[in-house]
């Protein structure tokens, strides 16, 4: 009996409906841009195609020929095997890419910089401390007080990139 396996509603028109095999990254991406309308980026669309085609051969549903430019992907007999179905598209995800999240990189990145800056701090005090053990007791302090701001950023920075993973994996079409 054939196994159900839910599969991204674009991946599902591309390799069973137009039943592509032999196809290069390219010539997927070319199919997915028909696919979706001229008006997505062709490098994003790239990158969408390609994260799937690794999650295909991760999965054992591809198998790849070739090297560099000239490699090209066919489908596997475990996945003619498989019973396939697209994904339904999830309302949410459609509001949500309509908005510009790049501020919450830019904190995210801006978080990450000023946890450089304490980590390095942390990083000094244990060389004045090592170089000068008589100031050990007034460096402690300072220590402390960077090793809790480390783990504050730290923290921030773990919440936006997980919110940001969320948020790109909810625009991926798988």
């Amino acid at each position: 009996m054939k196994r159900s396996m839910k599969i991204s509603a674009e991946m599902y028109k591309l390799l069973i409906e137009r039943t592509l095999d032999g196809f290069s990254v390219i010539e997927l991406r070319d199919e997915f841009i028909v696919l979706k309308g001229s008006n997505i980026d062709s490098d994003e669309a790239r990158r969408k195609v390609y994260r799937q085609i690794l999650r295909f051969l991760k999965q054992g549903w591809l198998r790849c020929e070739g090297s560099g430019r000239h490699k090209r992907y066919f489908q596997t007999d475990t996945f003619k095997a498989l019973h396939v179905e697209p994904k339904s598209v999830n309302v949410d995800t459609e509001i949500a890419s309509n908005h510009d999240y790049s501020m919450l990189v830019s904190e995210r990145n801006q978080y990450k910089g000023e946890l450089e800056i304490v980590l390095g701090e942390i990083d000094e005090y244990h060389s004045l401390k090592s170089r000068f053990p008589e100031l050990e007791s007034k460096l402690i302090t300072l220590l402390d007080e960077a090793k809790e701001r480390s783990a504050y950023l730290l923290g921030k920075v773990n919440g936006l990139t997980n919110v940001l993973k969320v948020i790109y994996e909810g625009k991926q079409t798988c």
